[in-house]
């Protein structure tokens, strides 16, 4: 749920504040309220439009998402330059010059929703509403987050036109000027991006580095812009009503203190407003958008015969039971031991922590069920152990009298899954001196086994006769 508010906030924010602060900044309020709701349902429109397009023309999305910002960068800027003249234009009261304010309005709150309708398809591109073609649990929570961020959105925006009478036309004017300015920077990466993308212009380091500058701004956007609204909420604070101490009459005195609990509360409306949409936002990027951490592997080192042996009435209470173990090369090899079924009917799944399509990604347990982290899939509990699809990789093993047999052979044949490598120290077969596996000068693979030689002499005896030097122990024909 919290992923599509983000998505919402992230891309529409601006398109509230301008609503909210373009109609009093430039002095139509009274004609700009039903042009404010034209734009706005015109700028969606618009978004669906360009989404339409780029959806079914994939191979110009590149192009398409150039030219919506290109056009919303023109505007903004354009939006920036009128501010200057907003307080004399404002003072118009009709004719040419009112309808042209009006106007300047209407195209600049559409532009920044055509926009920020396309952005949000962009972002959410990658991720569906549900995984299935019926009507299930995570389509309703998601539905249900994209209409609790557009209803907080639309708050914001009343709330925020009603407090910025109370914040005073300079405030409310240097307010909508900082946002258009940060949307501004981050429309000139974006637009710049998509000209290089595209070949428009040359690729120069010169252009891909104010690229990388300019795109500090754009992860920051939605959170500078909640932060103007707490701002002018706190303008407004300070400019709240004060009842005089001379007032005369008890009923102007009740007055005056039923429009300041007026004032405090569309404040603080505002202010609660904003916070929610920061608090979902942060705890998106800081918490919900990060990948699951694995849990700790515990190190297992193989015995006298070359084995590892886990009981397994240690495994079978249905959790997820993580190892590893370093092999000669230094290579870290992740498996996990899992039961299939209940403890009464005890089938333990004995894979690698990788898979074939997703790589070494791992995978968590949530609850009951096991997922992949790369992809998020859903594993089916009694599959994992068996090849195909995104399960884990299946490793060999044995099982006697109640015990997990798996030889470190079949765990070295895993390495090619992992690229973790440890620092480890290893002997020269030939000369017996110590050598680290991270920077040993020369290293061989004999009867899949890595060696690692301290110089050139003993790899060159070793090549020769590696059976001279060294005999395989049981269970480690593979390599490490």
């Amino acid at each position: 749920m919290a992923y599509y508010i983000t998505i919402v906030a992230q891309t529409l924010t601006v398109a509230a504040l301008a609503a909210a602060l373009w109609p009093f900044v430039a002095g139509a309020r009274e004609a700009g309220r039903a042009g404010t709701l034209l734009a706005l349902l015109a700028g969606a429109a618009g978004g669906f439009i360009a989404v339409a397009a780029a959806a079914s023309l994939p191979r110009s999305a590149t192009a398409i998402a150039t030219l919506v910002h290109a056009a919303a960068l023109v505007v903004v800027l354009s939006g920036l330059l009128l501010l200057s003249f907003a307080a004399r234009i404002g003072r118009a009261s009709a004719g040419w010059p009112a309808l042209w304010r009006l106007a300047a309005g209407c195209v600049l709150i559409a532009t920044v929703s055509t926009q920020g309708v396309f952005d949000a398809w962009r972002l959410s591109a990658n991720h569906t509403l549900t995984a299935t073609d019926v009507i299930n649990t995570e389509l309703i929570v998601n539905c249900a987050a994209i209409v609790i961020a557009l209803a907080a959105l639309t708050a914001l925006g009343l709330l925020l036109a009603r407090v910025a009478r109370l914040a005073g036309h300079t405030a409310s004017t240097v307010a909508l000027a900082a946002a258009l300015l940060l949307l501004a920077v981050a429309g000139a990466e974006k637009t710049l991006l998509g000209m290089l993308r595209i070949d428009l212009v040359p690729v120069t380091a010169g252009r891909v580095s104010l690229v990388a500058r300019l795109s500090i701004i754009t992860p920051w956007l939605a959170y500078g812009h909640l932060v103007i609204a707490l701002g002018l909420a706190a303008t407004a604070l300070a400019c709240r009503l004060r009842i005089p101490e001379d007032v005369a009459g008890r009923i102007e005195r009740r007055r005056l203190r039923a429009r300041g609990l007026g004032e405090r509360r569309w404040r603080n409306g505002l202010a609660a407003t904003a916070a929610f949409l920061l608090a979902v936002m942060l705890y998106q990027d800081l918490y919900a958008s990060r990948p699951p951490r694995l849990s700790e592997a515990v190190e297992m080192v193989p015995d006298e015969r070359g084995t590892i042996r886990i009981p397994v009435e240690n495994v079978k209470d249905g959790n997820l039971h993580r190892f590893a173990y370093i092999a000669s090369d230094g290579h870290r090899v992740r498996f996990f031991l899992v039961n299939r079924y209940d403890e009464a009917h005890a089938s333990i799944g004995v894979v690698l922590d990788a898979c074939l399509i997703c790589g070494e990604g791992g995978y968590v347990q949530r609850g009951e069920e096991i997922f992949c982290i790369a992809c998020n899939v859903r594993m089916y509990r009694p599959s994992i152990g068996k090849p195909g699809g995104c399960n884990p990789i299946p490793l060999d093993h044995t099982l006697a009298d109640g015990v997990i047999v798996i030889a470190a052979g079949a765990l070295e044949k895993g390495t090619r899954y992992f690229s973790e490598v440890v620092e480890i120290t290893a002997a020269d077969p030939v000369s017996g001196a110590a050598v680290k596996n991270t920077n040993a000068p020369y290293q061989y693979e004999h009867n899949g086994r890595t060696w690692f030689f301290e110089n050139r002499d003993t790899y060159d005896r070793f090549r020769a006769t590696p059976d001279a030097f060294v005999k395989p122990k049981p269970g480690q024909p593979g390599r490490v």
